[in-house]
């Protein structure tokens, strides 16, 4: 495994006796082109530059044959020439064939083989821990708090999406034991949840007779349409917390519950940001309390209740569900979000689902009566969240059970998990979606956060994850897509 950082881009001019390509993982869309990896700084959330329709006529002429004067100079094709997006064609750099001729960062597990186009800096530092100090004061999009009011007018205090997983598994007993609140779980049961899970949420229910457990499934028939669709745009079936909304934001609102709470570590939320999802100005309290002033003046003046910190989150949350992204209809922009495009065409095809969450939406907007979107930070309540003291505290107090996989910490409760690391990646790989694989960027981060050794995360990587071939799971994620009658053929993978 190799650890070498990459030379600053410098400002170059052509050659016009050269053969100039496009850089490997930039790709020409409508008006933009777009960039598939995680460029090192000062562009690391610049992944897309804007060209002119000349710059783009040029840009397809870059055969690797002819040279840049026969082709023609144009100011746009200069400017990219000088960013070292368009390059001389010795300079060409192609994606690494496997983990073992990776560029590993120095200091975390972040390598240019499991994120294809990751940049490297000088000091062989990837960009999320060149970014790591600049950006450690940010908080979650959601407000953060660390303990929730007892809620007088009501029966609970919060709300929870519960999984049986590590994270959720944690928030649960923080916030039931720790915080004394009156909780509610809630879990949506798919057909993928891990033995281990399961196991873990009747534990639970037995070591916290306090907390209130609900959980619902959704109709295999209504699922498996809703899957098909997913899978032919997304490439897998793997959906979560989505369907988990549809499910349970009518009870939330029904029930008067003030607050929901995910149990997301810090890595999943500032995978966000490395993944393009959400802009950095998005997790700072005073953009967040900006935006909600000026969203707040827009009800009122439409004489709705204002909404109070987290509201305004769960409104675009369940509403991004129920109708879709509203703007924009590009996705070539530097912020994007196919996640939610892509769930909402799949939720779309069952629409006896949607009509009494988008009914519930909309009984709640017009009285602001949609519970609290909050973030804990576990890195605060836990004085560091270290995954290995983690799961030793959850298997003593409310008898969480581990994973049957050695040495693997994220993403627990799931048996497929695999399957999203390896259609996320390849699919990534192939420069087919902008999403980068959610394990790769999320290991890394918690790398960098000290939450778990690099040795550790490693030996995840290699022995655990579907990055290095389809995974033997594959097969039981194609199974609720198939009828009774198709599903021998397709259980085969044919």
């Amino acid at each position: 495994m190799k650890n070498k950082g990459q030379s600053e881009t410098k400002k170059r001019k052509a050659d016009k006796n050269q053969v100039y390509v496009l850089q490997n993982r930039w790709k020409i869309g409508r008006r933009r082109l777009v960039y598939y990896g995680i460029r090192k700084e000062p562009f690391t959330f610049r992944n897309s530059v804007a060209v002119s329709r000349s710059a783009k006529k040029k840009l397809q002429k870059l055969d690797g044959v002819k040279t840049i004067g026969e082709i023609g100079l144009s100011r746009g094709l200069k400017r990219l020439i000088g960013q070292g997006i368009v390059v001389p064609k010795s300079e060409y750099r192609a994606d690494v064939p496997n983990l073992n001729e990776a560029h590993f960062c120095r200091n975390c597990v972040a390598n240019d083989y499991l994120i294809p186009g990751l940049e490297l800096d000088e000091n062989g530092l990837c960009p999320m821990c060149v970014k790591r100090e600049k950006l450690k004061n940010l908080r979650a999009i959601m407000p953060a708090v660390e303990s929730v009011a007892h809620n007088p007018k009501g029966e609970f205090d919060v709300a929870v999406f519960y999984t049986g997983g590590k994270d959720s598994s944690f928030l649960l007993y923080y916030l039931a034991k720790m915080n004394k609140c009156r909780v509610l779980s809630l879990t949506w049961e798919t057909e993928y949840m891990s033995e281990s899970a399961r196991k873990s949420i009747e534990n639970a229910k037995k070591a916290l007779p306090e907390v209130t457990f609900l959980v619902q499934k959704i109709d295999k028939e209504i699922m498996a349409r809703i899957y098909r669709k997913h899978f032919e745009l997304a490439g897998n079936t793997c959906m979560c917390p989505a369907p988990a909304y549809v499910l349970f934001y009518p009870v939330l609102v029904e029930k008067r519950v003030p607050y929901l709470v995910l149990g997301n570590e810090p890595a999943q939320m500032h995978n966000l940001l490395f993944n393009n999802i959400s802009p950095v100005f998005a997790f700072r309290p005073k953009w967040q309390a900006a935006g909600r002033f000026f969203f707040n003046l827009a009800r009122i003046l439409s004489l709705k209740k204002p909404l109070k910190g987290g509201q305004m989150q769960m409104y675009f949350t369940v509403r991004g569900l129920a109708e879709g992204v509203p703007w924009g209809k590009s996705n070539e922009g530097n912020y994007q979000n196919e996640q939610v495009r892509n769930v909402h065409a799949a939720l779309s095809c069952a629409p006896e689902l949607m009509k009494p969450l988008r009914a519930s939406l909309k009984k709640s907007d017009r009285r602001a009566l949609m519970p609290q979107f909050v973030h804990i930070d576990f890195n605060d309540v836990a004085d560091g969240y270290r995954w290995k003291e983690i799961k030793a505290l959850l298997k003593e107090k409310i008898g969480w059970v581990d994973s049957a996989e050695e040495n693997k910490s994220l993403h627990t409760s799931c048996k497929i998990e695999k399957c999203k690391e390896y259609t996320q990646f390849m699919r990534f790989r192939r420069m087919e979606s902008r999403t980068i694989p959610f394990s790769a960027v999320e290991l890394a981060l918690a790398v960098g956060d000290g939450n778990v050794p690099r040795e550790e995360a490693l030996r995840e990587i290699e022995r655990t994850t579907g990055f290095f071939g389809c995974p033997a799971e594959y097969a039981e994620m194609l199974k609720p897509l198939c009828s009774k009658e198709e599903g021998k053929g397709t259980e085969d993978g044919k």
